[in-house]
């Protein structure tokens, strides 16, 4: 089963949409400061934004916490927490296996949902690429993806998102940042 994510840069300010979710019934009940960084052996041209995060390893911080190990390719790693002072010791160790470090990223990510709903809708701001919607619900997963897609705009046209429409390309994080241009495609997981 494939399941599609919307993840789509956004015109406006937090501040505009977070007023946008509140009006339409929606309120934050999740802030997090979310800290990644993938490491990778292999090269990522031409690959989709699933297929690049899906070869690297992923730190992730929230918070300013330890990292957690995330996606470990390295069955010899036997890690599952690096504390913040040893990150460089474990970049050491990925280096000495052929690993580099490809995405620093960091983000702020805000979570609105209402009496009802399935799923979240987020909001994250994304250091040096901006703000964007993204969401995903689990009742759509079954639908063929494009129905998926269809589904979750109108959804969140259903919350106020007029700007958003079935023609509305998502933006790929990972392959933004490898490539250093806005990358687009229909589907944020594919």
């Amino acid at each position: 089963m494939k399941i599609v994510e919307v993840g789509i840069k956004l015109s406006k300010d937090y501040s505009f949409y977070e007023n946008l979710l509140k009006n339409n019934g929606l309120n934050n009940d999740f802030n997090v400061k979310t800290h990644d960084i993938y490491y990778t052996n292999k090269n990522l041209d031409n690959l989709s934004e699933n297929e690049m995060k899906n070869s690297c390893i992923r730190l992730r911080s929230c918070n300013d916490s330890s990292f957690k190990v995330q996606n470990n390719l390295i069955k010899e790693l036997n890690i599952n927490e690096v504390p913040l002072d040893k990150l460089t010791d474990f970049e050491k160790r990925l280096y000495e296996l052929g690993y580099k470090k490809i995405f620093d990223t960091l983000k702020y990510d805000h979570h609105y949902y209402k009496d009802g709903m399935n799923s979240k809708v987020q909001l994250q701001e994304i250091e040096d690429i901006g703000l964007l919607v993204y969401y995903d619900n689990s009742i759509y997963y079954e639908l063929p993806l494009e129905e998926q897609r269809k589904s979750l705009i109108d959804e969140l046209k259903s919350y106020g998102f007029d700007e958003i429409n079935y023609n509305t390309l998502g933006l790929d994080k990972l392959r933004t940042l490898y490539y250093k241009k806005e990358c687009y495609s229909k589907n944020q997981n594919g």
